[in-house]
């Protein structure tokens, strides 16, 4: 039972083994497995999207043999996107906890995970940790990277918020801390601790995945349906509310061009930019929040059996203009665009 007028669970103090932050790596929940034992002194962690974990708090006890297993384990990280109305925030505070709490209580080496969004969820997601615990928070999905911009002023809000209301006493920080991060921080290193150095067999993607990536399109008479998410774009309008930000398992920060290239996609409302790509011209319409909306490619490629010259595509909606029919949209949708799969 927890305390307070919450009543969020509390996570007993972990206690610090001499040996357990020497050359510390982790392993993603999703990569755990009771019949191997090659990865056994690392932690656990469930920094990953939460549908990859969310039978913990639905059967807890269906994966409570393979954690014990382990070196330690590090509590649940049900997402807090700011976007999230707070009581779905304080709820996935209280399963954190909750997790966390129970698998201590079987025996398990539990290391409390904290995450939070704006400081409105100050008042509740540090509740059900003891004051001087060893905590984990991730860096990783608040920092720059891909197409994204970092989260640095919002992240350092919470992290000191953090450091006054329980002082840790140690702090795991997986992918590399911001500079003006204080505390006795644990270093983890994200790229050694993911599947590609685990020595085990190579990830096998799915068989759809050249389907879903737009490597081939769907064979015709298929009757396949990609499912599990959103399909998006990063031009797309709307991707920047789909991929939320805060903490958790979320994207953080506003697109941002990678290549020079993408900066047609950005300009003043009304705007119309033109662009040159593999030698042909390309006109962008911005519209009225900055971002395109529209383009007009001056060629019949990469497909001239279901383009022509010029062709359109409407960034709103990510529709094809002139192309009526639904599954062919798709088709050539996923021919053409770069698509982002996301689980969420």
């Amino acid at each position: 039972m927890g305390k307070g007028k919450l009543q969020i669970p509390i996570i007993p103090k972990f206690k610090v083994q001499s040996d357990d932050f020497n050359n510390l790596l982790l392993i993603g929940f999703d990569k755990t497995n009771i019949e191997n034992t090659n990865h056994l002194n690392r932690m656990v962690h469930f920094f990953l999207y939460d549908y990859k974990f969310d039978r913990v708090w639905k059967n807890p006890d269906a994966d409570l043999e393979k954690l014990k297993r382990y070196c330690a384990v590090l509590s649940p990280d049900f997402s807090m996107y700011t976007e999230m109305a707070p009581a779905m925030q304080l709820y996935n505070t209280f399963r954190n906890r909750w997790c966390g709490a129970y698998y201590a209580s079987k025996g398990i080496r539990v290391v409390p995970t904290v995450s939070w969004g704006n400081e409105n969820t100050f008042e509740f997601c540090f509740d059900g940790i003891e004051k001087g615990s060893t905590v984990a928070v991730s860096t990783y999905m608040v920092s720059e990277h891909d197409n994204r911009q970092d989260q640095k002023e919002f992240f350092l809000k919470g992290y000191n918020e953090m450091l006054r209301r329980i002082e840790p006493e140690k702090i795991i920080c997986y992918n590399e801390p911001f500079p003006e991060m204080q505390g006795d921080i644990v270093f983890v290193d994200y790229e050694l601790s993911s599947w590609k150095y685990m020595n085990d067999n190579p990830y096998a993607p799915s068989k759809y995945a050249k389907y879903i990536c737009g490597e081939e399109p769907l064979p015709v008479g298929s009757n396949l349906i990609i499912k599990g998410g959103y399909v998006v774009n990063e031009n797309n309008e709307d991707y920047n509310n789909i991929i939320q930000t805060g903490m958790g398992s979320a994207y953080g920060g506003k697109w941002k061009p990678k290549k020079p290239e993408d900066e047609r996609f950005l300009g003043e409302p009304g705007e119309i930019k033109t662009t040159y790509k593999n030698g042909y011209r390309i006109d962008t319409k911005i519209g009225e929040d900055g971002r395109a909306v529209k383009e007009r490619h001056y060629t019949d490629k990469p497909n001239p059996k279901y383009h022509t010259d010029p062709h359109d595509h409407d960034k709103n909606g990510m529709k094809i203009v002139g192309i009526h029919c639904p599954a062919l949209r798709l088709i050539i949708l996923m021919e053409h665009l770069s698509l982002r799969v996301l689980g969420r």
